[in-house]
């Protein structure tokens, strides 16, 4: 635990106060609460009511693959894969703006969200810069984990050696689904075997595309307090390579790209036929046996207790590579 004096000294630094200043109010905060708390406690009040951090911060550096949601202090080191245009919104009259950032290491990729301010620092980075950022983690829309800055992290260009980016999708190990364990990320190849036709719709918050919560018919996010919700779509199913068989969920754009429409149309059908799975069923004809090669993360349902298979990229079948591949095998 800290000493006065240190305290003292972090709130000086931190603030630019005279020692003097700072020990007036910790006198006054001592007075306020009629004496009945020690000097080092009216000191640690001041702190925080100056907005000190007057805690030893330990930061973990980790690979893209292990970052959890709900860690408060991650460091990772990577390349900047991609950066998506800036949106703007617009709540409770205020206006403001959010970007996303793809970053890249060679254990996988992860988001990065950029809120008002934090944008500024997109001026000065370019897609492929090595940067190191210090955040937190939650879990997205997909229940993915994505960074954010807040209050208190930050991000950097480094001059740090680092492996030039390859394609996302050969970052992930080629799997057969027998093979897939919790916690993996893959690429596999596979027919969709069975749709379930359950309701596809969910609100989310218009200004950070989270799952926000129905609470006296209105919805709140956790971020953004109560707001006139947008939706998107998640699809359910099971998909079979040959050597067993998983189910499979399919989020936001990675729904619409499976379904073939967005989530706008969908809706319209779902309101013309009074049906909210009729979407599915109209178009589960045209997935149903198609093969597909699919990129995504096992993940354990706690629920049911059984292993998922979250898909975050879709592509056809390149039957060319495909040939190519069995051409190689039978030379080797």
């Amino acid at each position: 635990m800290l000493s006065l004096e240190e305290i003292v000294n972090k709130i000086k630094e931190q603030t630019g106060l005279d020692v003097a200043a700072v020990q007036n109010k910790i006198e006054e905060k001592k007075a306020e609460l009629s004496g009945l708390i020690s000097s080092e406690g009216a000191a640690h009040l001041v702190a925080r009511d100056l907005n000190v951090d007057i805690l030893t911060r330990v930061t973990h550096r980790l690979e893209v693959k292990n970052v959890v949601p709900g860690m408060r202090n991650a460091e990772i080191v990577a390349r900047v894969y991609r950066v998506f245009p800036v949106r703007e919104f617009e709540r409770n009259g205020a206006k403001g703006r959010v970007a996303n950032v793809v970053l890249w290491d060679p254990t996988g990729t992860i988001r990065l969200s950029l809120w008002n301010d934090e944008i500024k620092t997109l001026e000065t980075l370019k897609e492929g810069d090595v940067v190191k950022i210090v955040g937190y983690s939650k879990e997205d829309n997909r229940g993915e984990p994505e960074l954010r800055l807040g209050g208190r992290g930050k991000i950097e260009k480094t001059d740090a050696e680092f492996p030039a980016i390859v394609d996302a999708a050969e970052t992930k190990n080629a799997a057969n689904v027998g093979e897939l364990r919790e916690g993996a990320t893959a690429k596999i190849r596979g027919a969709i075997v069975q749709m379930f036709e359950s309701d596809p719709f969910y609100e989310v918050c218009p200004q950070c595309g989270i799952r926000v919560r129905a609470n006296d018919n209105k919805f709140f996010c956790d971020e953004h307090q109560y707001v006139t919700p947008d939706y998107s779509m998640v699809l359910s199913g099971v998909i079979d390579d040959g050597t067993m068989s998983m189910r499979v969920v399919f989020f936001r754009d990675v729904a619409e790209k499976l379904l073939g429409m967005g989530v706008t149309q969908a809706l319209e059908i779902a309101r013309e036929r009074m049906n909210r799975t009729a979407p599915i069923t109209e178009r589960a004809g045209g997935i149903l046996g198609k093969e597909m090669v699919f990129g995504g993360r096992v993940k354990r349902n706690q629920m049911f207790d059984r292993l998922e298979f979250i898909v975050s990229e879709i592509g056809e079948v390149n039957a060319a590579e495909e040939a190519n591949k069995i051409l190689l095998s039978l030379e080797a």
